[in-house]
């Protein structure tokens, strides 16, 4: 198992790094122009607050659990085009001195590459549906002011279900489902 968790760690690390280099630098002056715009509109579907229900890498069919067998998270979209996402897995063993400011390197390791926090504004469609995400910051430095649009995320709603699929590399995507909080 410990074998496994040694190559399951690294494997997220570059995913989110792959993640973070695929969005581009955008001029916050043009996003203005655009959230104004969109905030004008009367349809949102992505609107609303998500629990995490699953979440793993594809890499040419094989399922990877980035973040554990249970991975948990919360995802908030905004009605003013504001969201914010936090995933982690929560299965990871607790720091042993109870101290965050006191964690042994491989402790810091293990929490950083199980957990991921972004936060940003976003954009709808014309038909409500997801557009483009911009973000602000995140617990991942790299991604701090990339926007990234329907080519790198695609996002579908049904129901009280969110379907997010981030595409990595050809054949190599990260697969999130959410379920509506209530």
């Amino acid at each position: 198992m410990k074998i496994v968790k040694n190559i399951l760690i690294p494997v997220f690390a570059g995913v989110v790094l792959l993640v973070s280099v695929a969005g581009k630098p955008t001029d916050r002056t043009d996003k203005i122009k655009r959230t104004v715009k969109i905030k004008n509109m009367e349809k949102n579907n992505v609107a609303g607050t998500w629990s995490l229900t699953s979440g793993y890498l594809d890499n040419h069919g094989t399922h990877i659990d980035i973040l554990g067998p249970h991975p948990a998270g919360m995802l908030i979209f905004t009605e003013d085009l504001k969201f914010m996402v936090i995933v982690h897995n929560p299965d990871i063993p607790k720091f042993a001195s109870g101290d965050r400011a006191n964690a042994t390197p491989e402790e810091y390791k293990t929490a950083v590459t199980n957990s991921l926090g972004v936060y940003g504004t976003y954009t709808v469609d014309e038909n409500g549906g997801f557009g483009e995400e911009h973000v602000l910051g995140s617990t991942f430095q790299n991604m701090n002011g990339h926007t990234r649009g329907k080519n790198e995320i695609y996002v579908k709603v049904e129901g009280d279900r969110l379907m997010e699929t981030q595409k990595i590399a050809d054949g190599i995507a990260i697969h999130l489902d959410w379920e509506r909080a209530k």
